[in-house]
């Protein structure tokens, strides 16, 4: 085994990484993990994450920053078929209220033909912590739904490790208003709390003000320019898309969600990307309202590389598949609850 540690000065510099905003603003939430050392003081936040691997890749302990801010993540260069990834992420259906209802028979047919996580769990409640986690391996300490302007979040995110690797990433928010909003639109259909990197500093080089960074912009988009990127065999190598509140199936019926996939899906896996391409559907949350508390919930995987017809009884939860998404790509982990999560490699029929 061969342990390099680089002090990365060059890529210090280059931090920004086409736009990415040079400073992290000061956060009104406390970061608190069993998983991650976070420490904020004034300005400033530092997270090391460590990891040993063996094998013939190496593994890279790199210094990232963004502005005052100074990150250390672990990195292990891995080159595999899957080269796009995409979360759906649909609202508000425990496990039970999806699979097996005949108000869901696109979901329920995907499950029948690619593989299903049957044993998938939510780790809080309400909608936000999910999607933190989801992007960022915690829930921060948020228990609301609240705006980026009342609870921005310091620190990496997923969006950290893959900038760091050269790999590109979106999120596709639909009745998005504007690129990078922070607020909810005035039709209702749009929601920040459903838009989990709007909340981070890193990217919007703001506390939830609204005024965006030029990262920002061009990273946190509309939902119509999926479908632009998807024609142009343009996808990023991560993608994130969140639905608006009725299409999600959050204020509108599982039927309404249900059909939208049944648009959606269908044209990914008839595209030249599907090739090389992942899509979980996943739920953010289930049963229950209590804070910090778990849900089961479905996660669906549609992809070339999926194992047919496959039901997994591991126990997983959104943790594990942010950790998933680190294990394609070889990303390392940010040291967070991603750091020990099971890895949902036996839905695959490669190795991660």
């Amino acid at each position: 085994m061969i342990v390099l540690v680089i002090v990365a000065v060059a890529i210090i510099a280059y931090s920004v990484y086409a736009g990415q905003p040079g400073s992290a603003a000061p956060s009104s939430i406390a970061t608190s993990d069993s998983t991650s050392e976070v420490s904020t003081q004034g300005t400033a936040t530092s997270l090391v994450a460590t990891s040993t691997a063996s094998g013939t890749g190496s593994d890279l302990t790199t210094t990232l920053t963004s502005g005052n801010s100074s990150v250390g993540v672990t990195e292990s260069t891995v080159a595999g078929p899957i080269k796009h990834v995409i979360i759906i992420v649909m609202e508000n259906e425990p496990y039970g209220n999806v699979i097996g209802n005949p108000s869901a028979p696109y979901e329920n047919s995907l499950a029948s033909q690619y593989a299903i996580a049957s044993d998938y769990f939510a780790v809080s409640h309400p909608s936000l912590p999910n999607y933190l986690a989801l992007v960022a391996g915690s829930t921060f300490g948020v228990t609301t739904d609240c705006l980026p302007n009342q609870c921005s979040v310091p620190g990496p995110t997923i969006a950290s490790l893959l900038d760091s690797h050269g790999l590109s990433w979106r999120e596709y928010a639909e009745s998005m208003p504007a690129n990078c909003s922070q607020t909810d639109s005035s039709d209702g259909l749009y929601v920040a709390r459903h838009d989990p990197f709007v909340y981070f500093s890193s990217i919007t080089n703001n506390t939830g003000s609204g005024i965006t960074s030029v990262y920002c912009d061009s990273h946190a988009v509309s939902f119509s320019q999926f479908w632009t990127d998807l024609q142009a065999s343009n996808l990023p190598n991560y993608s994130i898309i969140t639905p608006n509140i009725c299409d999600d199936a959050h204020s509108c019926p599982l039927s309404t969600g249900d059909a939208w996939l049944s648009t959606v899906i269908p044209r990914i896996v008839n595209s030249s990307s599907f090739a090389s391409t992942a899509v979980f559907v996943v739920y953010d949350e289930g049963s229950g309202s209590a804070p910090n508390t778990t849900s089961q919930v479905t996660c669906i995987l549609v992809s070339p590389f999926a194992k047919d017809g496959f039901v997994s009884s591991a126990y997983y939860t959104h943790y594990s598949l942010l950790a998933t998404v680190e294990a394609i790509f070889g990303l390392g982990s940010l040291g967070r609850n991603d750091a020990n999560a099971t890895v949902m490699s036996d839905m695959l029929t490669i190795g991660i």
